[in-house]
């Protein structure tokens, strides 16, 4: 009897979970919608990427014991070979600015020069870096959503 009870709560509480109102193919369609209709531009996510790079760049230089971890990281960040930064453990990235002369190399790739300032204590270096972007154009349920890939060269 208590089988069969524990069967029936079993039964009602899977029947609950897929009602109507839970539409997953709806549901997908209304994220994508939304993720569509809230871009963040290109230049945040340049300078997102941008501070994600030097903060890794950072985290190298203070733990040393973790460089491999962090190089392969760095190697999904780089277009050819890793930048190396002196002295960045006590400094910070501000002034960050995207330049309008975006130079496209072919016809998903875009080379974009970003200048920023990385401050120390006692002095400001004024410095650039290349971001190579390379954009595609995925179909997913049937929508075709723009993605792209940024990678950084001191070229």
């Amino acid at each position: 009897m208590k089988r069969l009870i524990y069967i029936i709560v079993v039964l009602l509480i899977s029947s609950c979970a897929n009602s109507p109102s839970m539409d997953k193919k709806s549901t997908s369609e209304e994220i994508l919608f939304e993720a569509s209709d809230s871009k963040m531009e290109d230049s945040s996510i340049l300078k997102e990427k941008l501070t994600t790079y030097f903060d890794l760049l950072k985290l190298k230089e203070k733990h040393p014991d973790f460089a491999k971890d962090l190089n392969s990281q760095l190697q999904n960040l780089s277009q050819n070979k890793i930048i190396e930064v002196k002295n960045l453990e006590a400094s910070s990235i501000e002034n960050i600015s995207i330049s309008n002369n975006v130079l496209k190399v072919s016809d998903s790739i875009e080379r974009i020069k970003i200048t920023y300032n990385i401050m120390h204590k006692d002095s400001t270096i004024k410095d650039s870096i290349f971001a190579y972007k390379t954009s595609n154009e995925i179909i997913i349920d049937g929508y075709p959503v723009k993605s792209f890939d940024i990678k950084f060269a001191k070229e």
